[in-house]
C-alpha cells in the first residue's frame, strides 16, 4: 500500500501536478466518511422535530483546506467518485479542474468536478485524485471570498460609494435588509429568503471590515462572541445541566444573560431596560409587557387583561381632547399587546398580518372595480363592501 502510495505521488509531482512541500494528504475513507449522527435522547434535531424530514449532519470541520493542493489517494474499490463528487460539491465549484492517477500503468485523466461520477475506474487497482488549490476569487461557496469581496470595495482603489459610508450611514440599509429578510420569512419564499439572508450577512461584514480597519473589532471577533455566547446560555446542550423543558431553558438563559451582563461592568437598574430604543413600537410594548410580567408585575388571569382592554377602550371613546385621545390610544394598543402575550401571541406578526390581509382585500376590490369599467372613487359604498365581503371569503390569508 504503501508503495503504491508512492508510486502515485511521484507520478503527480513527475507531471507537475502538485508540490509534496504544500500540499495535503488524505486517504479516501477520511475524505467519504460520514459525519457522526449521534442518536437524540431528549430532544429530536430541528427538521425531526418539524416533521420536515430526517436530520443529516453537517460536515464539520469539512476535510479538506480548499486553498492548499489535495491528494486524495486509495484503493479503486474505495473511490465512490459519486459520493466523492458530492462531498467536493460541498465546497468547490462544479467547473473545478481535477486529475485522476491510476495504477497500474500510470495513466493520468483530466476533467472537471461536474463529470467525477461519470469516471471508470474498472480497471484501476489504485487510485489518486489531484484536487488543485481552490483560488479565493473562485471560492464562491466559501466564508473568506465574501471577506475578501467586502474588503475590496473598502479598501485601495475600491468603490467609491462604499468607503464613503459610516456606520451610521449605513444603519438603515442594515434595518431595510432585515425587513426585506422579514418579509421573505412571511411569504415562505426560500429562494428569497436565502438572497435576503446573504444581505443582512453583507451588512454584518460590511460593518466588521469598516471596524477592521480601525482597530475595533474584527469579523473573527463577532463570530467567537456569538459563539461563545451560545455555549455558554445552553449549558443543558455544551455542560451538564439538566432542564425539564424549554421553559426552564429560558429562565436559565435570561439568568445566564444577566451574569453576562454583571460580569461586563453592565448593571441593569430597571427590569425594563435592554428593550432596544429601536424596535416597532407594537413590539417595544410587548417586551415591556413581557419583562414586567416575568419579575411578577401581572394580572392575575387573562379576565382581568380582557377588563383592561375593556376599560381602555371605554377611556379611548371618552377621551376629551386629540391629546387624551392620543395617550388612550397609546394605552389600548398597550393593552392589546399585554393581551397578546397572555394568549401566547405575537402582536407584531398579528398586526403585520391583519395589514397584508388589508392589502390583499382592498387590492381585490380593485381589480373588481377595474372588471366593472370603473374608477375605484366612481364606485359605491355599498358595491366596495360586497366586493370586501367577497375577498374574505376567498381564503388563502385573505
Amino acid at each position: 500500500m504503501n508503495n503504491a502510495f508512492s508510486t502515485l505521488l511521484d507520478v503527480a509531482i513527475a507531471r507537475g501536478l502538485i508540490d509534496p512541500v504544500s500540499m495535503q494528504v488524505f486517504a479516501i475513507d477520511s475524505v467519504l466518511q460520514s459525519p457522526p449522527l449521534p442518536a437524540a435522547q431528549k430532544v429530536l434535531p430541528w427538521v425531526e422535530e418539524q416533521k420536515l424530514g430526517r436530520y443529516q449532519p453537517p460536515r464539520l470541520p469539512y476535510p479538506l483546506a480548499r486553498h492548499t493542493p489535495a491528494l486524495i489517494w486509495g484503493s479503486a474499490a474505495s473511490f465512490n467518485v459519486g459520493l466523492l463528487a458530492a462531498v467536493l460539491g460541498e465546497r468547490y465549484p462544479d467547473h473545478h479542474p481535477l486529475t485522476i492517477i491510476t495504477l497500474p500503468g500510470d495513466t493520468v485523466h483530466s476533467c472537471q468536478l461536474r463529470d467525477l461520477p461519470t469516471v471508470s475506474l474498472s480497471d484501476a487497482q489504485m487510485v489518486a485524485l489531484v484536487v488543485p488549490a481552490l483560488p479565493l476569487a473562485d471560492d464562491r461557496r466559501g466564508f473568506e471570498r465574501l471577506q475578501w469581496v467586502v474588503s475590496r470595495l473598502l479598501g485601495p482603489d475600491g468603490c467609491p460609494w462604499d468607503v464613503r459610508q459610516t456606520h451610521q450611514s449605513l444603519r438603515q440599509h442594515l434595518i431595510a435588509e432585515v425587513y426585506e429578510a422579514v418579509e421573505a420569512l412571511d411569504t415562505g419564499n426560500m429562494t428569497e429568503l436565502c438572497e435576503e439572508l446573504g444581505d443582512v450577512l453583507l451588512q454584518v461584514f460590511v460593518h466588521s471590515e469598516m471596524a477592521r480597519q480601525v482597530g475595533t473589532f474584527t469579523i473573527e471577533d463577532v463570530i467567537q462572541t456569538v459563539a461563545d455566547k451560545l455555549v455558554f446560555r445552553h449549558p443543558h446542550v455544551f455542560a451538564t445541566t439538566e432542564v425539564d423543558g424549554p421553559e426552564q431553558v429560558l429562565r436559565n438563559w435570561y439568568q445566564l444573560k444577566a451574569q453576562e451582563q454583571a460580569a461586563k461592568g453592565k448593571v441593569r437598574n430597571s427590569a425594563l431596560d435592554g428593550v432596544p430604543a429601536a424596535l416597532p413600537a407594537l413590539m417595544m410594548a410587548q417586551e415591556f409587557s413581557r419583562k414586567a410580567i416575568r419579575v411578577g408585575f401581572t394580572w392575575h388571569d387573562l379576565d382581568q387583561v380582557w377588563a383592561k382592554v375593556t376599560e381602555e377602550l371605554h377611556e379611548l371613546r371618552t377621551a376629551a381632547d386629540p391629546a387624551a385621545q392620543q395617550a388612550e390610544l397609546g394605552d389600548l394598543l398597550f393593552a392589546l399587546a399585554t393581551l397578546a402575550h397572555w394568549l401566547k401571541l405575537d402582536a407584531e406578526i398579528a398586526l403585520r398580518d391583519a395589514a397584508m390581509r388589508y392589502k390583499q382585500r382592498f387590492q381585490f376590490v380593485e381589480q373588481m372595480a377595474a372588471q366593472s369599467g370603473r374608477a375605484l372613487q366612481d364606485c359605491s359604498l355599498a358595491e366596495m363592501m360586497a366586493w370586501w365581503a367577497e375577498a374574505k371569503t376567498l381564503g388563502n390569508g385573505w
